[in-house]
């Protein structure tokens, strides 16, 4: 080997050492999110929310992060401002996330914001026919402003479906 490339081989570890162990221990945004969301579902919220933090924190635009952290601040007082937001964000990032649209129509729906939340729960059954409690939450929330006659006719909906959906699993 020439004396030109022995002095290469210094510099070709050095990159190697910094480039590659950083690559290797990487933080994977998916393994991140469902590791969040058992920690949410087995009760662990405060845990949860920290690693749904890393989540976006490697990967802003993932929607599965904000909804994640959207939905565990719905489990924190004081905390549905920021549910809110990375709910709204979490959609704006897959208009199609039925459970996206759903959770920020709850969200919604406590901040008293019921027409926004009616939109919300509206969207979340357009892309999921199987989310048939939202239709249930949208004849609550007409039931709220007083709208008689849509609230039962959403209520009946909702009925109907749970109803045929239970029927299905029957025969």
């Amino acid at each position: 080997m020439s004396r030109n490339h022995i002095g290469l081989l210094p510099l070709a570890f050095i990159v190697i050492y910094f480039f590659a162990a950083p690559m290797q221990s990487s933080e994977n945004s998916t393994q991140l999110y469902q590791r969040a969301a058992k920690l949410a579902s087995d009760g662990n919220i405060d845990e949860s929310i920290s690693i749904f933090k890393r989540v976006i924190a490697v990967n802003p635009y993932y929607a599965l992060g904000h909804y994640g952290i959207g939905k565990a601040y719905l489990h924190k007082e004081g905390k549905l401002a920021d549910a809110i937001v990375h709910l709204r964000r979490a959609v704006e990032l897959d208009r199609k996330l039925s459970r996206g649209h759903f959770y920020l129509g709850i969200a919604l729906m406590f901040n008293s914001r019921y027409v926004h939340a009616l939109h919300s729960f509206r969207r979340a059954y357009r892309y999921d026919r199987t989310a048939i409690e939202a239709l249930y939450n949208i004849a609550v929330i007409y039931d709220i402003m007083h709208a008689t006659q849509k609230a039962q006719s959403f209520f009946e909906q909702y009925l109907y479906l749970k109803e045929k959906g239970e029927m299905d699993i029957l025969f």
